[in-house]
């Protein structure tokens, strides 16, 4: 059951719009410049840790376009998100409009989605794996990002049978691998060149390839290469992304490098580049039982 509901999720993901839009009530209990946050109480969401880690991603990938907010919708619990998005997830983010549903109060991993979706539409192994990055510590589920890369490259695993088949035979597992190869990226080539790439990405493979050797100069190949000898070394990196004091310096973006907020809203309003896509969704799955 499990790989069917990623199926749906990854694959099918223009199906849940219509849901989305029409399958949850609730009353809206704050509305900052940023976010509109939707739940049944005021207390059942975190503004202020929201809205704090949503400056931090301003820092990251710019500002959002004027008028521009992200709804956050508060559910009760898993069953409740089964009932309304058709699968088992605790965060939902639809990438086209910045919606996010969860059952948590708190989701950064969501956020991430929301903040850096409006950049382009890369595979789910991009998306996901900076979700990751930069909420969880360098961990998922208990175990080491890199020391489930390690594992998975000592075994001649590749990532770019990820990049059609995310998560649906190995959730867990490939969730780890992204946050491990795209913390890679960031911590070798930082923000700049990440979201260079995700710039460059309208949902294609191709479009994949070319935009990572426009961003980073190498294949995706050649990325997967220096990725897999770095994570031979046992000795693991720290990654408390989470907060913005331990960032890295690779994370400390350049003014200059970021997109204006009018630019990308007269591009939004054109149609143009990676804004003009069909609409993708990003998820964390609901815990195995």
């Amino acid at each position: 059951m499990r790989t069917k509901a990623f199926r749906l999720a990854i694959l099918g993901a223009a199906l849940l719009s219509p849901a989305l839009a029409t399958g949850s009530s609730r009353d809206v209990v704050a509305t900052t410049s940023r976010a509109v946050y939707h739940a049944r109480r005021a207390g059942d969401v975190d503004v202020r840790r929201s809205e704090a880690f949503l400056d931090r991603l301003d820092s990251l990938f710019g500002a959002a376009p004027t008028g521009r907010r992200i709804e956050y919708y508060r559910h009760d619990g898993v069953a409740e998100m089964q009932a309304l998005v058709g699968f088992a997830a605790v965060g939902v983010t639809d990438l086209a409009t910045g919606r996010i549903d969860s059952v948590k109060p708190y989701h950064p991993h969501e956020l991430v989605h929301a903040a850096a979706g409006r950049l382009g539409r890369p595979s789910a192994l991009f998306s996901e794996g900076l979700a990751v990055a930069l909420t969880s510590e360098g961990e998922w589920k208990g175990r080491r990002l890199d020391e489930v890369a390690r594992e998975f490259t000592s075994r001649g695993g590749q990532l770019r049978e990820l990049l059609v088949g995310f998560a649906l035979a190995d959730a867990d597992r490939d969730y780890a691998l992204a946050g491990s190869f795209v913390s890679f990226l960031l911590d070798r080539y930082g923000i700049d060149t990440m979201n260079a790439f995700l710039r460059g990405c309208d949902g294609s493979p191709r479009a994949i390839e070319r935009s990572l050797v426009a961003a980073y100069g190498r294949s995706f190949a050649a990325l997967e290469s220096e990725w897999s000898s770095a994570v031979a070394s046992p000795a693991p990196a720290a990654r408390a992304w989470h907060e913005a004091a331990t960032w890295p310096a690779s994370l400390q973006v350049t003014v200059a490098s970021r997109p204006a907020p009018a630019a990308v809203a007269a591009a939004a309003a054109a149609g143009a580049g990676p804004l003009r896509m069909a609409l993708t969704a990003a998820l964390e799955p609901a815990p195995a039982r």
